[in-house]
Formats: C-alpha cells, structure tokens, sequence
C-alpha cells in the first residue's frame, strides 16, 4: 500500500508541471532544454501582439505616416509594462513553468518592447518637430 502512495507521489508533481507547460508554452519539450531569453523574444515577436507591434513598426517606416508610429509606441509600451510587472510579480502557474524550465527570463523581450516604443517616440518626436519647422517658414 505504501508503495503505490510512494510511487503515486513522486509521479504526481511531474505530471502537473509538465501541465503546466502544455498550457504556457504548448511546443517546448523537455528534451530542448530550459527556455532562454532568446526563447522568450522568439515567443513575444511571433505571437499576434509582437506581430501586431512590428508591422506597425514597418508600415510607419514605410509609409511615413505617424498613426502608425503612435500604435507602435502605445502598443510596445503596454507589453513592456505587462512583462515587467508579470516577471517581478509571477502567479503561481508562471513560477511553476519557470522551475520547470519551458519559461525563460523575461529580461531580453521587455528590453526589446522598450526599445521599440523608444524608437517609435522618439521617430514620432522628430516627424512633429520637422512639421513644426516646416509651419513657421
């Protein structure tokens, strides 16, 4: 009797995490090893958000038209302060994912979000400033 406890309890707590993340991150496998920030850029730029940002991003640049810069700047900006809170305040089924290994550091996408809404602001200032250049000759 205790040994089919004993055995229930070592597999339990792998078969939860490993729940886990199939729920966080659906194609991570074990056998690739812990997630790194590269992974989690990869993650954020190849989901709709990050898609959404970037194509903004190069329609701005493309078509010169500051709607686009404002989206990306607005948009970057909101995920930056969403990963940043996320990764110092983490609910339990993100801390479970991270000891599991299918969640890296969320370090290098937030640096990568402020980034772009950098560009974008200060892109957006300088398309404002040449027109108000443009209007006093």
């Amino acid at each position: 009797m205790t040994a089919r406890l004993t055995a229930l309890l070592i597999f339990l707590p792998s078969t939860l995490m490993a729940e886990v993340c199939d729920k966080e991150r659906p194609d991570w496998t074990p056998a690739s090893g812990p997630a790194t920030g590269l992974d989690e850029m990869l993650f954020l730029f190849t989901s709709l958000p990050g898609l959404g940002i970037l194509g903004a991003l190069i329609l701005a640049l493309l078509t010169r038209q500051k709607r686009y810069l404002a989206i990306s700047a607005l948009f970057s900006g909101l995920i930056a302060t969403a990963l940043y809170v996320s990764s110092t305040q983490p609910d339990a089924l993100t801390q479970q994912a991270i000891a599991e290994g299918c969640v890296g550091p969320q370090g290098p996408p937030v640096l990568a979000s402020t980034l772009i809404c950098a560009v974008s602001l200060a892109l957006l200032a300088l398309r404002w400033l040449r027109e108000a250049r443009a209007a006093r000759i």
